[in-house]
């Protein structure tokens, strides 16, 4: 069973809220509200479900896996998410560079620093008063929450837009304006030294009614993708990427998640989207969200990247009109007719409304017994880092002389392909073998543009792609300031002069 530790509803977080888009998110609660509110060790429990929420959820009914799915896989080559109306999600495809006020953009900005702010918060205030959580195990687990869930924020904030303000304590918006864009390496000092602190505090497992709460190898996975980003080719921008060559420090924190014996490599492909909570071995971060309580704890994400046609054929109401993104071409002719990776996540044909319907659209998480009231309102938890992703991460670390042998890394290759259902054949595995195998594995899950920049080759096969795909010619020139996104404009114009806009916008 899920417990609830995204519901907040108390008046603490409205306070959250009051600071204006047009500002830096960093307005505090007044005085008398903080004094008030953290009174009691429940008080401090909702203050860290705060953070939850807004590192995860998000600030609106768009969250994190919302996020991937709009930021990272509709800007990869998985689709082709052009339409002949005017959606937002076409600009982040099209590579369009007046993309600064893009909703979506916007939100991976704000969302991000509305939970730094009350992660800070609640690190204050736990440093102020803390000894009213008497028990000190609990204390320091909430203090290890608010580190990690604080280092997931600013690294998801260095991926998507490079150098950002480096905001570790509360400070009004006046304060805020005066801070500018904080080196790259500066923000990963903070991150490395968040999850850290947050691995020698976190337990290994909560109690099942704490299922979604991050714990020590959460931590450890998400410190091993940091390692591995740091590691990666620069392209010669201001970037996540930096170089440096950490694949052994990034596969010491993986193996450790591998020897802890508590996760396993799931034998059904389809039964890793369908089986909930701690019973599922493959979860190691995730999301979770609960349909049908009307106390707004479900998701919406499950028809991000989907197609109205295709929840119609299902028997489903009406999820708000969705035109189709997709799927390329060039990716969906990868696939074997029988592996069962794109049996589960890719619709091929349906009927909806008598109509016949053969354009391919992803279908993964899709599961309409976890349909609740309405179209935010879906259960279906999200998997932000699971098993497999660790395996192969770990086999992309051996690759680079991080650690393990290659015929580790064929193991884990054929592990793969025998689930899927495809020949295992994997000898020799190279790093292109690798990330190809990762897009098969891993489409509409977020991952791609990630693994992409990650391989070094982001630009050579984006156009690649382009230039056999883009038949219509609406995808602009892909170049190295298309790695990074914009500032949003609402913090550009927040605070004149503070910030220079990434090249390219």
């Amino acid at each position: 069973m899920k417990k609830y530790i995204y519901l907040v509803a108390n008046i603490f977080i409205l306070f959250a809220l009051v600071s204006c888009d047009e500002e830096l998110n960093q307005l505090p609660l007044s005085q008398g509200t903080i004094e008030n509110f953290y009174a009691t060790p429940n008080d401090f429990i909702q203050a860290r479900n705060g953070v939850y929420s807004f590192a995860f959820h998000g600030a609106n009914e768009y969250g994190y896996a919302n996020r991937v799915l709009n930021l990272s896989e509709t800007r990869s080559d998985n689709l082709y998410a052009t339409t002949t109306a005017s959606r937002e999600w076409e600009g982040i495809n099209n590579f369009y560079t007046s993309i600064a006020s893009n909703s979506y953009i916007k939100e991976a900005y704000t969302s991000n620093y509305k939970a730094i702010y009350l992660a800070n918060q609640l690190l204050e205030k736990i440093d102020e008063r803390g000894t009213i959580i008497t028990n000190t195990t609990d204390r320091a687990t909430m203090v290890a929450e608010a580190r990690f869930l604080r280092a997931f924020c600013y690294f998801d904030l260095i991926r998507w837009f490079g150098s950002v303000p480096l905001i570790d304590k509360t400070m009004s918006a006046q304060q805020a304006a005066k801070i500018g864009r904080t080196p790259v390496k500066d923000v990963y000092t903070l991150i490395i030294s968040d999850l850290e602190k947050a691995i020698a505090d976190l337990p290994t497992t909560y109690a099942a009614t704490d299922y979604g709460r991050v714990t020590k190898y959460a931590a450890k996975g998400v410190l091993g993708l940091v390692y591995m980003t740091r590691s990666s080719p620069t392209y010669g921008i201001d970037g996540a990427t930096l170089g440096l060559n950490e694949w052994d420090k990034a596969y010491q924190q993986l193996n450790d998640i591998k020897a802890s014996g508590l996760y396993a490599f799931g034998t059904d492909y389809a039964s890793i989207f369908t089986v909930e909570g701690a019973t599922n071995k493959e979860n190691v971060l995730t999301i979770p969200y609960t349909q049908g309580t009307g106390l707004g704890i479900g998701g919406n994400f499950v028809i991000e990247v989907g197609y109205e046609p295709y929840f119609t054929s299902l028997g489903l109401s009406q999820q708000g009109s969705l035109e189709a993104r997709p799927i390329s071409n060039e990716f969906i002719n990868k696939f074997s007719s029988v592996d069962k990776r794109k049996i589960q996540g890719i619709a091929t044909s349906y009927t909806a409304s008598s109509v016949a319907y053969t354009l391919p659209v992803f279908k993964k998480y899709i599961d309409k017994t976890r349909y609740g009231l309405s179209r935010t309102d879906w259960g279906v938890d999200f998997m932000v880092m699971r098993y497999t992703d660790i395996l192969m991460m770990m086999a992309e670390c051996t690759l680079h002389g991080g650690g393990g042998t290659q015929a580790d890394v064929d193991a884990i290759m054929n592990q793969v392909r025998t689930r899927a259902g495809i020949t295992a054949n994997a000898s020799n595995t190279t790093l292109d073998q690798l990330f190809d195998e990762r897009r098969k594995e891993f489409f509409s899950e977020g991952t791609r543009w990630f693994d992409l920049i990650r391989s070094g080759n982001a630009l050579t096969i984006m156009n690649a792609w382009k230039a056999t795909e883009d038949t219509g010619n609406k995808i602009l020139t892909i170049d190295k300031n298309s790695l990074l996104y914009p500032i949003p404009l609402q913090e550009i114009l927040a605070a004149p002069g503070l910030y220079t806009q990434n090249p390219g916008y």
